[in-house]
């Protein structure tokens, strides 16, 4: 049985996630404090993401991304 989330860009099955572009989504543990759990979860409660996942990964890209224009500064010096 394959369910989809309401965020709509993530399908759920029984033995793994992933994208609706394919991409598979690997599970990932990490450590946090009280209150960047609390942050957290006041994204999804404020409906600004639909569960923790989704803004961490949210968070995750807009780290990349920044990294990645910075590096692109580098070259450009």
């Amino acid at each position: 049985m394959t369910g989809r989330s309401p965020s709509n860009d993530v399908v759920i099955e029984p033995n793994r996630s992933r994208l609706e572009n394919g991409q598979t989504l690997e599970r990932v543990t990490f450590r946090a404090t009280d209150e960047q759990l609390a942050a957290l979860e006041s994204l999804v409660d404020d409906d600004v993401y639909y569960t923790r996942s989704e803004a961490l990964r949210a968070g995750v890209q807009q780290l990349l991304e920044r990294h990645r224009q910075d590096d692109a500064d580098q070259v450009n010096k």
